[in-house]
């Protein structure tokens, strides 16, 4: 009526779940659980802010801007074609003035004289000079139109806002972005928008780098 004190021997079946329930028990062990967001969707990334800041031009600002675009266009060309535009009007100047000194008075001395000094003037060396000369009336009309500029840019685009009205341009019109001495130029195919380095703030002038960046400038 007393049983022997002996386990009764399992059966495969029931020794093949109890090996499936160890390993479940390990592995819920090891198991790292990640609670989703609230709401469905993970939120999206945030957007870069705009930055916003004013200028007020000065004719020093905007000639430099001029002569550094300019000297750094002739820094580009190829060296064959830099050297045409150095040797091409120092041979006509020559030219001209040799032939000014031989022949006598006159009005075909004071025309070869003065083509002689025009093809001087259009060295790379004489850029400076040209600068002055043509950027300062142009810098004095825009002044007149545009005495204060308030600008707002962010990831889409530039905006310009003026007495004259306002200017917006997408980062697909942007065909360039370039980095002088005085500030960042924006360029676009009817022309460009100096930034100077004074108007922006540290953080300001990192977001410009970076959305000039996204856009594959400098």
């Amino acid at each position: 009526m007393f049983g022997t004190g002996h386990p009764r021997p399992l059966h495969r079946k029931e020794v093949a779940m109890q090996v499936v329930r160890h390993a479940a028990r390990e592995t819920a062990g090891q198991t790292l659980t990640v609670d989703p967001p609230d709401g469905r969707d993970a939120a999206a990334p945030p957007v870069a802010p705009a930055i916003r800041f004013d200028v007020v031009y000065t004719l020093p600002e905007y000639l430099g801007f001029v002569h550094d675009h300019l000297t750094s266009t002739v820094r580009r060309m190829a060296p064959a074609q830099r050297l045409r535009h150095t040797l091409v009007p120092l041979a006509f100047a020559i030219a001209a003035l040799a032939i000014a000194w031989m022949i006598g008075p006159g009005w075909t001395r004071t025309a070869l004289l003065a083509c002689g000094g025009l093809a001087l003037a259009c060295l790379p060396a004489a850029v400076g000079a040209w600068v002055v000369l043509i950027g300062t009336p142009v810098f004095l009309y825009k002044k007149r139109r545009m005495p204060h500029c308030v600008f707002r840019i962010d990831a889409t685009g530039i905006e310009r806002t003026t007495q004259a009205g306002t200017l917006v341009r997408s980062w697909a019109d942007i065909r360039g972005v370039r980095r002088y001495r005085r500030g960042f130029l924006l360029m676009y195919a009817q022309g460009a928008i100096p930034i100077p380095y004074r108007c922006l703030d540290r953080a300001q002038a990192t977001a410009l780098r970076r959305f000039a960046r996204a856009r594959g400038g400098t």
